[in-house]
């Protein structure tokens, strides 16, 4: 027959001892989370009918692209080993003419959005005077806009 020692009693003791604390962290949390559970108040003050099945909503009028946003496209031209520029249908030759057209539109409405679709053979330098001129009339969104095929390769 084995006697136990007084120092194992120790430890068997320690043992239990350590997981109390936890045990009452556990509890004082589920009280909390109960408590700030029942005192939640329920919004009445703006009830909402929500549609039914059938019901559809109607179209608005959709905006002419032009006014809404404004699309530039950049590509390259192999003859002139330079980028070109074009905008909303419209091809400029000089860049200082596309910076004027620019800062005429951004007077209009800053808030029109500018999706440059930049072809991936232009140089990095095309791109980014391009952007600076967005940046500097002031328009307050330039979106890069990605087509499908480049997004998966």
């Amino acid at each position: 027959m084995r006697i136990r020692s007084s120092i194992n009693r120790e430890r068997d003791l320690g043992d239990s001892q350590t997981m109390t604390p936890m045990i009452d962290i556990v509890f004082l949390l589920l009280v909390f989370f109960v408590c700030v559970a029942t005192d939640r108040v329920v919004e009445h003050d703006l009830p909402t009918e929500l549609a039914g099945g059938g019901v559809t909503a109607e179209s608005t009028e959709q905006q002419d692209s032009w006014i809404t946003e404004i699309r530039v496209k950049v590509y390259p031209d192999a003859a002139a080993q330079q980028a070109i520029i074009e905008m909303n249908g419209r091809q400029f030759d000089d860049e200082e003419q596309f910076r004027q057209t620019l800062v005429s539109l951004a007077d209009v409405s800053r808030e029109s959005p500018v999706i440059l679709d930049i072809d991936s053979a232009v140089e990095v330098g095309d791109v980014i005077k391009v952007y600076d001129a967005c940046r500097a009339a002031k328009f307050t969104s330039i979106n890069f806009a990605m087509r499908a095929d480049e997004l998966a390769g």
